[in-house]
């Protein structure tokens, strides 16, 4: 009688199969991809996660951070050596202080900045107190000998070389038309004695004093104007001399307005200009040369001698 081994049982029949051996298909059952090896033989689909195949470990999505993290903690088998670079020292040289430079070693002195300031308002002031007093005296009220209303008569006097000294004024809408001069000779007829007046003059005012005529007086003696109310107004008698610069007088008051206040700005003006930048000029060379004076080197003290002036 012969008895087999346990080796020769059927393996069906036998204890639970090991771990990790595959399991045999049962029949029509159709095989997995890859059923027998360790990996898939089909290529990986875009999107698809790759699965581990049977009997393998899967693998933990969070293995390659802890990898990472793992070889971080480990220290190198050889250490490196830590080399130190020696601070560099830079030698610094203090900046050299700047010369200061007194107001009175410049050249212009400073005194021109007065006159320049000056110039400019004393130049206007005269010019308009120049203006203001001409002005005054070309329009002045001339000075009468004899003044009358219309109607009335006036005498005066005239003395050796007084020829056309006198002149008529009137004030108002009186006129020369209305008035007729008596001589020594004997009495006048008519204008024949009152000539066209030699220059003209007015007043200030509006209806003020104007030069109407000028009188014929070619000898000495008394004469007599008369003058009708034929033209109403006021008649005066005066002398041609105080009148005859009125128009110089208003000339002259309008050209030193004019011409002196704008020269005096003008003057006043270029001397500040000119003294400020010549003195800028002078005090940027005497910078520039203290600044070189104390750059030069300074030489080595004189034979014979040695420090703190001891002689040998």
């Amino acid at each position: 009688m012969s008895h087999s081994s346990p080796s020769s049982e059927n393996p069906a029949q036998s204890g639970p199969p090991e771990q990790g051996r595959q399991q045999a298909p049962e029949q029509g059952q159709q095989l997995p991809p890859g059923y027998g090896s360790g990996h898939s033989s089909e290529p990986a689909q875009p999107g698809h996660t790759p699965q581990a195949a049977h009997g393998t470990p899967y693998p933990s999505p969070h293995a390659p951070q802890q990898q990472q993290y793992a070889q971080q903690q480990q220290p190198h088998a050889y250490p490196q050596a830590q080399y130190h670079q020696a601070p560099i020292y830079y030698q610094q040289v203090p900046p050299r202080p700047m010369p200061v430079i007194d107001g009175k070693e410049l050249r212009p002195h400073s005194r021109w900045y007065w006159i320049g300031g000056l110039t400019i308002p004393v130049g206007g002031l005269v010019a308009v107190l120049v203006f203001v007093g001409l002005l005054l005296s070309a329009t002045a009220e001339p000075e009468l000998v004899a003044e009358f209303e219309g109607g009335d008569s006036a005498t005066f006097q005239v003395e050796e070389g007084q020829e056309g000294y006198w002149g008529l004024y009137v004030e108002g809408p009186g006129n020369r038309l209305a008035c007729v001069l008596d001589t020594p000779s004997g009495p006048g007829s008519g204008n024949d004695n009152l000539e066209t007046a030699p220059h003209s003059y007015s007043g200030t005012a509006y209806d003020g004093w104007r030069l109407a005529a000028g009188l014929s007086t070619p000898e000495p003696g008394e004469y007599v104007l008369h003058c009708d109310d034929l033209y109403p107004g006021t008649y005066g008698i005066g002398t041609l001399e105080q009148t005859a610069s009125a128009e110089a007088k208003l000339i002259t008051a309008t050209l030193v307005l004019v011409i002196l206040a704008p020269v005096s700005f003008i003057a006043g003006a270029v001397i500040l200009i000119v003294t400020g930048v010549r003195r800028s000029s002078h005090r940027s060379r005497l910078i520039r040369e203290r600044l070189s004076a104390s750059a030069a080197p300074q030489g080595p003290p004189p034979s014979g001698s040695a420090p703190g002036g001891a002689q040998h």
